[in-house]
This record gives C-alpha cells, sequence and structure tokens, in this order.
C-alpha cells in the first residue's frame, strides 16, 4: 500500500535535486523511508539537514540542521519552498542567527518561549531570585518552559496548531489549572500571584474572575490534597463507565457507587485498564509493578477480582458487588502506605 507520505517525500526529493544539481562543492540528496514513515536528506561538507516528511490535512516538514553531526535547530512548516530555501542557506553555511531572521519557522516555538521567559523576568524581578525558570527540550521541535518554586509550578508550551501557548499551573506537581497564554500581561499577573505571592486558588478565584479552577484546588487550600487527587479520580473513572457502551457498566457503575459509600473514594485512587477497574494506593495516575493494587474484571457470571497486596491472589465472584470479601480486600489495601 502507497501512502501520501512517500509522495510527499518524493516530491521533496525531486525539488531539492534540482536545487542543488550544480552546487559546488557537491550536494548529496537522498530520499528513504516505507509505510508512513519517510525523509529526505541533503549533505554538504560540515552541514547536513534530515526532513521528515508527514501529512497533516495537506505536506509538513520537519527540518532537523545539523553541524558537524550536532543538531543545533529544528523547523517545521507546510511550506516545501521554505523548507528548501532554509536547508540551502544552511548548507551554504549560513549561521543560525541568518535563519532565524529569514524564516519564522526555524526554531519557532523554542525562541517563542525563550521571548515569554524574558518577559516573565523583566515584568516579574523577583521571579528571577524566588523561581527556576528553565527551557526544556522534549523530542524533535517540542519544548516546555517551566518556572519552578519550592512546591508550586507553571509549565508553559504549545499543544498542537495553536498559535498560543498553554500555562499549566501546580501545585506539589498536581496539575489544578491552565489557560491560553494568548495575552502575555495576565499571564505575568497571575504568574506572580501564584509562584511569588504564593496566592491561594480562592484568592485567584476572586482576583482573576475569568480563570477556571476546579474543586481540586480547594482541597489543596484546605490542606487535604491526596484525599483531594483520589476523589477526583473516582469521579473521572464514573464519567469513564457511564459514557462507554460497555455491557456491564450498570452494574460496575453500582459497584463505584457502593465502594465510594464506604469512604474507599477518601482513601484509595481509582482508575482503570481497557475495561478492567482498578484501585491502589498509588498517589499519582500511573502504577509500578511493585505497588499494591486490586483489580476488577467483568463477565457474564459475575467478577473476576486479582489483588496485589502481600502476595497475588486470585477471586471470583458471581456478582459485581462489594460483598463482604471484597470489603475486607479493601481494607487491607487501605492499610497499605501511599506510595
Amino acid at each position: 500500500m502507497k501512502y501520501v507520505e512517500e509522495d510527499h517525500a518524493k516530491d521533496l526529493h525531486r525539488d531539492l535535486t534540482l536545487r542543488f544539481t550544480d552546487s559546488v562543492p557537491a550536494t548529496a540528496v537522498s530520499v528513504d523511508g516505507a509505510g508512513v514513515h519517510w525523509q529526505c536528506a541533503a549533505k554538504r561538507g560540515r552541514q547536513f539537514c534530515s526532513i521528515a516528511c508527514f501529512d497533516v490535512r495537506g505536506p509538513e516538514y520537519l527540518t532537523f540542521f545539523e553541524r558537524d553531526s550536532e543538531k543545533l535547530a529544528t523547523g517545521r512548516t507546510s511550506s516545501r519552498i521554505d523548507t528548501i530555501n532554509a536547508v540551502d542557506d544552511w548548507l551554504q553555511g549560513q549561521q543560525l542567527s541568518q535563519l532565524y531572521d529569514r524564516f519564522r519557522f526555524v526554531d519557532q516555538t523554542k525562541r517563542t518561549l525563550d521571548s515569554i521567559r524574558e518577559d516573565m523576568l523583566a515584568g516579574i524581578p523577583e521571579l528571577a531570585e524566588a523561581v527556576a525558570g528553565a527551557l526544556q527540550h522534549d523530542i524533535c521541535d517540542l519544548y516546555y518552559l517551566w518556572f519552578r518554586g519550592v512546591d508550586r509550578s507553571c509549565r508553559i508550551s504549545f499543544h498542537g496548531k495553536n498559535e498560543f501557548p498553554d500555562a499549566a499551573f501546580h501545585w506539589d506537581k498536581c496539575e489544578l489549572f491552565r489557560f491560553q497564554a494568548s495575552d502575555r500581561q495576565r499571564l505575568t499577573a497571575v504568574l506572580k500571584r501564584w509562584l511569588c505571592d504564593r496566592a491561594m486558588p480562592s484568592a485567584l478565584r476572586t482576583e482573576f474572575p475569568w480563570l477556571e479552577i476546579g474543586e481540586l484546588a480547594d482541597y489543596y487550600e484546605q490542606g487535604n490534597p491526596i484525599e483531594g487527587e483520589f476523589i477526583k479520580s473516582w469521579d473521572s473513572l464514573e464519567r469513564f463507565y457511564d459514557g462507554m457502551h460497555f455491557p456491564f457498566a450498570p452494574q460496575v457503575l453500582r459497584l463505584i457507587r457502593q465502594m465510594r459509600q464506604k469512604g474507599y473514594d477518601k482513601s484509595l485512587r481509582a482508575g482503570q485498564s481497557l475495561w478492567s477497574l482498578i484501585v491502589s494506593r498509588s498517589r499519582r495516575h500511573g502504577m509500578r509493578e511493585d505497588q499494591p493494587m486490586i483489580a476488577f474484571s467483568f463477565r457474564n457470571d459475575g467478577m473476576e477480582v486479582y489483588t496485589r497486596i502481600d502476595e497475588g491472589t486470585k477471586v471470583s465472584c458471581p456478582e459485581i458487588e462489594c460483598t463482604a470479601e471484597i470489603d475486607a480486600l479493601l481494607k487491607r489495601l487501605e492499610a497499605k502506605d501511599i506510595d
């Protein structure tokens, strides 16, 4: 089967070959790939570019600019001619600053976040002393701008094709609210109040009524963050089963309500893997294999309960109910330390 990404790559290879046919010194141009993974490459002397070719409602090109085998910049654009021109300039030995002047897409995310960082430090002088601000590279052209205090932080990053970045605000590594940072003055004001003044969520709601701050923030303000995180995990689990076409959803929702009525939503984290319901003492979403937990799998003749508390056990139940046996298992899990 032929994919459109192959066409994009071969079209780019054709145009790169035409551009560099008579170049001095000679330029090596190639194309390679399979399935949806295709890339072109161009090399001249110490300079090298690799271009990954995608289809995002049309062609998209992700170019890596290298010198002496060191990746120095990336650039993502839907323009084939801009890609070719930027590659041409780089192979001619132009400096990164020259590419920045001519091509907005080269290191666009990185440069925008750098600009935001400079604006925040200029607008909040005390931020430089109280908070560590750093640009973190993930993969390709994906970057995160972090402002970190002792137990609070803000992560600014771009999502998809959004013109403006999202600013996510955390307390003890838990996201409590976020907004799209289209207005840097607003971002400066909220960042100062959150990190430098350590304002409480209730105060922020009053000062910035446009902020959408959820209920979890109230638990943090009241000094019950873990209980709040656990309760919200059960809320999410109920929404999952309520919104899915799962044949046993009504019975599973009844089981969840039974466990919540016994107060386990305040002491256990709830989650799911495919259709299985899992409860644990894990502080955050995502479990290690060594963490105690109970998993419920559902079927026509009831449910199978697998426990990993002190040892691995399996219990078959003829009904989807929080029986005395299940309640005893939950109490054993509840006695384990939060991890």
